[in-house]
């Protein structure tokens, strides 16, 4: 049992890394035109307000590395559920009563988040384009446009309910893990509390790469001062 968890744990690990790797490339693309969250129609909780026409004119001139940021950062969160379906498997291992909820979630989280994130692209796309065409590039008209898009308030929605269903996830593995012994105590609440902020704050996002990094590389066999016990084990051996 501990060798095949071994075996996919090696996979499990890299597809962690790689999907890191794919965020973060995003975040850079992105980045480079200075837009974020496609998908949004206002400031998240703990946000400063942004200039909606700015953040129009951006893209509009940034489209193709805004594409190239939709497609990286798809295919990083598709990754995780090679991590997910590993974790679920390892916490099973040692609670076979643990919720299935997990695997749904570590399936739906994901596929949910990427299509809303190119979902969110086409229809800011759709917007931005419409606001450089013509009329004046004022704010107040980059709001109304904004806020009478069918397809942007779609995918503000769709946004949020994909990144509870991806949360619900987070939050339950991180929980059950940590209960069987596999995460530390802090590393446990850690990805609880990335999985509230995934929903609510803006360091969502990066506190789940921290997350799945530190997931990763447990799955690989190494951390600092060695592994939790229970990675050695199939009993749960929680830690104190």
């Amino acid at each position: 049992m501990l060798d095949v968890e071994r075996r996919r744990g090696r996979i499990a690990g890299v597809a962690a890394l790689l999907s890191v790797l794919a965020v973060w490339g995003s975040v850079i693309f992105s980045s480079s035109t200075g837009v974020r969250d496609a998908g949004r129609t206002g400031p998240r909780v703990g946000e400063k307000s942004f200039d909606r026409a700015k953040q129009l004119v951006h893209f509009h001139n940034g489209v193709h590395d805004q594409a190239i940021a939709a497609i990286l950062r798809s295919a990083g969160l598709l990754l995780t559920i090679a991590v997910g379906v590993y974790l679920y498997s390892v916490i099973r291992a040692r609670n076979p009563d643990v919720p299935r909820l997990i695997l749904w979630t570590a399936f739906a989280g994901p596929v949910l988040v990427a299509g809303a994130t190119i979902f969110g692209f086409f229809a800011l796309r759709d917007v931005a384009d419409a606001f450089v065409a013509s009329g004046a590039r004022t704010s107040e008209r980059a709001r109304h446009l904004a806020n009478t898009s069918g397809s942007l308030q779609a995918a503000a929605v769709l946004d949020l309910g994909s990144r509870v269903v991806f949360a619900v996830w987070v939050g339950m593995a991180s929980l059950e893990a940590m209960r069987v012994g596999l995460l530390t105590r802090f590393l446990g609440y850690w990805g609880i509390g990335a999985a509230g902020a995934l929903v609510l704050l803006p360091v969502g996002d990066a506190m789940f790469i921290g997350w799945i990094a530190s997931i990763g590389i447990l799955a690989l066999g190494y951390w600092p001062g060695g592994r939790p016990p229970a990675w050695q084990s199939t009993r749960p051996l929680p830690a104190e």
